[in-house]
């Protein structure tokens, strides 16, 4: 027989309250009661008490894992969405070629660079006037890249070629073959144009910026005055913007030459890594292009004198396959994943058929002439300045316009030494 608190705390149970309710209120009026479990009230009364909670953590923990497990899917979607990306946008070269038409021979290239038959006519520019250049910063570090001599004391390259280079440690070779050179010479000095940005004083964003503005040109001062021969040439540079404004000059052929860098570990060059018989490719290149864009007067966003004459300007071509579908500058087309936005190169169309020795510059063509025939002579219209280092089909290649720059070359023509000045 049970007691009047058992009975009392069953009839609470058999209500509906919950085991912990019915044990309060039968201890308010019984403080010393503890129950003994009816099983038929518990097996009654399971839907009341027991499955509540433990359903509540069940349903979150459920909740918990479902989270995890789709946090976990999204973290690996997003991986393979990266790798992906950078296996195909941003890996170091995603195409075979390298700087030049794949399906013609290395050897024309370096046959036009030494002007042998059948570019040794007055079809083609001399090529002779292209020089190499080497120089060490305080720290020790090697720099390269190529020039073009426009007097015989005086040599044109990019800003970027030379800056921080100890004059002491810098030098020019002359020839087709840089380790086979005909001449060397030390330098005296060379002359950074003022609006270029120097990259001790300014943020790699502010260069990125600063460089749109088509300054990347510098002058060298040789030691001394180097001989002309038949195997070293002074060339004419246009000094004369009006001469290549507008569209007058827009789809001529051009050329363009440099000591480009195509050894295996230095360069993009993947399948056309080239080599010479000692193993360090060292030779002079020339290839065709066709001019796709003039871009002048550009303001410069740095303060210094001459700012408002001494502006910036481009010389724009690309680099189009044998298919034609790589149509870098075609009208309303101004960015690459290889190269990002190149708007700054004007507003135009482009020509999809590639030359017959379509190319482009590679790092160490850097400072190096781009020629056209202007009033029946060739002259040097721009200095290679970027483009993209995988150097691809669609490239778009920026070359410093040389006449926007006239009256700053001049200023440094004190003893009137270069032709043109």
């Amino acid at each position: 027989m049970m007691n009047n608190d058992q009975l009392y705390y069953d009839s609470l149970i058999a209500q509906g309250h919950i085991p912990e309710h019915a044990l309060h209120y039968t201890r308010m009026y019984y403080p010393n009661f503890y129950p003994i479990v009816n099983q038929q009230n518990l097996n009654h009364n399971t839907n009341f008490y027991v499955p509540a909670v433990q359903q509540k953590k069940k349903d979150r923990t459920i909740l918990i894992v479902i989270g995890v497990v789709i946090f976990v899917l999204i973290v690996v979607a997003m991986l393979i969405i990266a790798v992906t990306a950078v296996v195909i946008f941003d890996s170091p070269d995603n195409t075979p070629e390298f700087g030049f038409r794949d399906d013609v021979s290395n050897a024309l290239f370096e046959n036009l660079g030494d002007n042998m038959a059948p570019y040794d006519s007055t079809n083609y520019p001399d090529f002779s006037s292209v020089v190499y250049i080497e120089g060490a910063t305080s720290d020790g570090e090697v720099y390269s890249g190529s020039g073009v001599l426009i007097g015989e004391r005086w040599v044109l390259t990019a800003a970027h070629v030379v800056e921080g280079l100890e004059v002491s440690e810098t030098n020019v070779w002359f020839g087709n073959d840089y380790q086979l050179a005909v001449a060397q010479s030390p330098i005296s000095d060379y002359y950074i144009h003022p609006g270029w940005p120097y990259a001790e004083k300014y943020s790699s964003s502010e260069i990125d910026e600063i460089l749109e503005e088509g300054t990347d040109i510098a002058l060298i001062e040789l030691a001394e005055s180097i001989s002309i021969t038949e195997d070293i040439s002074i060339a004419h540079w246009n000094n004369d913007t009006d001469l290549i404004d507008g569209e007058q000059l827009l789809g001529s052929s051009i050329y363009v030459s440099g000591y480009g860098d195509y050894n295996e570990g230095n360069s993009m060059c993947t399948d056309y890594c080239l080599t010479d018989s000692d193993g360090l490719y060292s030779k002079r290149r020339a290839w065709e292009n066709t001019l796709d864009r003039v871009v002048l007067d550009i303001d410069s966003s740095i303060n210094f004198d001459g700012q408002d004459k001494w502006k910036g300007g481009w010389v724009v071509y690309d680099f189009d396959s044998p298919s034609s579908d790589n149509n870098g500058l075609a009208k309303g087309k101004s960015y690459s994943f290889a190269q990002g936005d190149y708007s700054y190169g004007g507003k135009g169309d482009s020509n999809p058929q590639p030359t017959d020795l379509e190319g482009t510059s590679v790092a160490g063509d850097s400072g190096g002439p781009t020629f056209a025939l202007i009033q029946g002579k060739w002259q040097v219209i721009g200095l290679t300045s970027h483009g993209s280092e995988a150097a691809n089909y669609g490239d778009v290649a920026f070359n410093t316009a040389v006449s926007s720059h006239s009256d700053w070359i001049c200023s440094h023509d004190t003893a009137e030494e270069i032709p043109g000045c």
